[in-house]
């Protein structure tokens, strides 16, 4: 149990580097510095970003870390009991689908509400945030996105955040297989989880392979993780976190150019999210560290804030930005505090999401794999 609910505070910690992640691209873009012709007056940004501390907004290494927690997640409730495994197997592909789409289609359908509705002022924030609340975006295109666009070709016009459902509907779908085939001859899942993830690269190329093999890499954390005693476990820890803090420009990552080239960030985000879930869930100490109320809370919130925090980024954080401006207050006083708002809002409002809409999401699968047992 232990275990499983520092999986879930691991969930919710990497869901707010996500948050992180957009609120640094919205206000403080030097800090990712993905734009290399960029230049920053800002001594911090400047520092955080060339330092090996920027793991705290690493969104890249977030979504690692959702798909290398949905394949131990997903094989733990499949194979905790061996002899109900094929039916559990059956039982969830009918579910995966209704229950990730129901809460994605409700987010797209806000947005289009709120962006006919509103119209605020953008042009004081990076131009990151001005391209996503200035597009046009109109009900059928919304729907679609929500049901069929970002689920089976990974497109987030309508909210950004949706590319990801595309992996993590594919991955849980070969999971499930690889599951199948573990229970029915062992030496049939060895070859399909090498075979399919390279099949994925060769399909979709070389990102949407990384976080398949996230996927299958959680399987065998389930089948074949072995205990770490504490000192190993925080040195992998730190490891991870350094990595997550890789960007291509950044000083303290240099010495990977000559074996990682222009991938640094790629495949460094990638082995933060392998090496930071195994060093926590792998051992006992630091799943008890991570086994706190709050942090558990903030897991089980973690797909309602991932869903719903740009459209509060847009009707909390960004008018509080615009009057704290007005008011004469400098651009960095400004985005910090609305951004602090924005937080505190956000996980008010997904806490409602997760109430109404998810949990909503989850009773409708559930009575759908019902009608074929």
């Amino acid at each position: 149990m232990v275990k499983l609910n520092s999986a879930e505070s691991i969930r919710g910690l990497a869901c707010l580097a996500v948050v992180f992640s957009h609120l640094s691209l919205s206000f403080f873009p030097y800090l990712h510095h993905f734009d290399v012709n960029a230049t920053t007056d800002s001594a911090l940004q400047y520092f955080i970003h060339h330092s090996p501390f920027a793991f705290w907004y690493s969104g890249t290494a977030a979504v690692f870390l959702f798909f290398v927690l949905s394949g131990y997640v997903l094989s733990y409730a499949i194979l905790r009991r061996p002899e109900q495994a094929k039916t559990k197997i059956k039982s969830m592909l009918i579910k995966r689908y209704p229950r990730l789409a129901i809460p994605a289609v409700v987010s797209c359908l806000l947005v289009w509400i709120i962006f006919m509705i509103f119209d605020i002022d953008s042009s004081q924030a990076n131009g990151w945030l001005q391209a996503y609340v200035t597009q046009p975006i109109n009900l059928q295109h919304a729907i679609y996105e929500g049901t069929i666009g970002s689920f089976f070709f990974a497109e987030s016009d309508t909210n950004w955040v949706l590319w990801t459902m595309h992996i993590e509907l594919l991955g849980s779908l070969i999971l499930f297989l690889l599951l199948y085939l573990y229970k029915v001859k062992r030496v049939l899942f060895f070859i399909g989880s090498v075979a399919l993830p390279l099949l994925a690269w060769y399909w979709k190329g070389e990102g949407f392979f990384l976080g398949i093999l996230s996927f299958v890499i959680g399987i065998y954390y389930y089948l074949y993780g072995r205990p770490l005693k504490l000192f190993p476990a925080i040195v992998l820890l730190l490891l991870g976190l350094y990595l997550a803090g890789a960007h291509n420009t950044s000083w303290s990552y240099q010495w990977l150019t000559p074996f990682m080239g222009g991938s640094v960030y790629d495949y460094c985000n990638f082995l933060a999210g392998v090496v930071i879930v195994y060093s926590i869930l792998m051992s006992r100490r630091l799943s008890e560290k991570l086994d706190k109320p709050f942090l558990i809370w903030l897991g089980k919130i973690s797909f309602s804030v991932y869903l719903i925090h740009l459209i509060v980024l847009y009707v909390v954080g960004l008018p509080v930005f615009n009057i704290l401006l007005d008011q004469g207050l400098s651009f960095t006083t400004s985005a910090l505090v609305a951004s602090f708002i924005f937080i505190v809002m956000t996980l008010v409002f997904a806490d409602y999401y997760s109430r109404w809409v998810d949990q909503f999401a989850i009773q409708i699968s559930q009575k759908i794999a019902h009608k074929f047992e």
